[in-house]
């Protein structure tokens, strides 16, 4: 009997081993903005929680299983045919688990609230990132998630060369023009800093910014400062670029008309980049963290700032 017992006791010790020996090979620990998690190797069934993580999947090429409704149109139309698990911070955890995911990425801001209920359904990384200007950091750091840091880099490279191309193409103009980045919301307008996404293209882009955006520091708010009417001189520019948005049809519709009015506005009408015709409405990509919309606004910069001068 005790001969037995030593055999058992040896039998699992043996298999405990080659557990833990499995699950060492198997994943790799990632620390993230709530603490560590031991990541898939080469998950299959990923969900994807916000944008800048839909974003990260899509330029590798890889299918998510699952992602929040209220993606941004930049990013939906890339994957209409993939299930909804609800919006953005408040996702349905019975249909995230109906998806059978091997890893969840999410986000602090959103996630943290439900990271535990999430991590019992699968390996879940929340990413940390405090402003959209951090959207590289955060492409990189999904990047390690994945074991795919070289392939994001190549990436990062490409939009590197693209903003090369475009300094070439603007020669001395780059450095004497001035871009203003307005937001119009249904009852005032906004004004986007260095911090922000846009910013940080522009800023790549070498391009200088009006004296009172010429703020914000990457990974603190805020990355946008709303103004009053009477304080429209800050918004002014040699190039203002602005664009609406609202989460709802509603939401939109009020800061369309809310534009319409600012057109209109005799102090608006008076700011040199409107008398001198320099100023493009933009869609709302250009405040969607990603390397896919970081693209589309380098489309618009060579669209409105070289074609426009040529």
């Amino acid at each position: 009997m005790k001969k037995l017992y030593l055999i058992i006791l040896l039998t699992l010790t043996i298999a405990c081993q080659k557990q833990t020996l499995v699950s060492s090979i198997d994943c790799h620990t990632i620390i993230h903005g709530v603490g560590e998690t031991c990541v898939p190797n080469n998950p299959q069934r990923i969900i994807a929680l916000n944008g800048s993580a839909i974003d990260s999947l899509l330029v590798l090429d890889i299918q998510p299983v699952g992602v929040i409704t209220n993606v941004p149109d930049l990013l939906a139309e890339k994957v209409t045919h993939i299930p909804k698990v609800g919006l953005d911070g408040t996702v349905n955890l019975e249909m995230v688990a109906k998806l059978q995911p091997d890893l969840i990425l999410g986000s602090v801001y959103s996630d943290s609230r439900i990271y535990n209920q999430l991590s019992q359904i699968a390996p879940t990384v929340l990413d940390e990132g405090e402003t959209n200007g951090e959207w590289q950091k955060n492409l990189l750091f999904y990047g390690k998630v994945l074991g795919k840091q070289e392939e994001i880099k190549q990436l990062l490279q490409k939009y590197q060369g693209r903003l090369v191309e475009f300094k070439q193409k603007m020669g001395s103009k780059l450095s004497q023009t001035q871009v203003s980045l307005v937001r119009v919301y249904p009852q005032q307008i906004s004004l986007y800093l260095n911090n922000s996404f846009a910013g940080s293209i522009l800023e790549d882009a070498g391009l200088s910014r009006p004296a009172f955006q010429n703020q914000g520091i990457k990974g603190q708010s805020p990355f946008q400062i709303m103004i009053s009417r009477e304080q429209m001189s800050l918004a002014d520019g040699d190039v203002i670029f602005l664009w609406t948005y609202g989460v709802s049809e509603q939401t939109e519709n009020s800061a369309i008309a809310q534009l319409e009015k600012l057109k209109k506005d005799p102090l608006w009408q008076q700011l040199e980049a409107v008398k001198t015709n320099q100023v493009y409405q933009i869609p709302p990509y250009w405040n969607v963290p990603s390397l896919i919309a970081a693209h589309a606004v380098i489309d618009d910069l060579f669209r409105y700032l070289v074609d426009e001068k040529q």
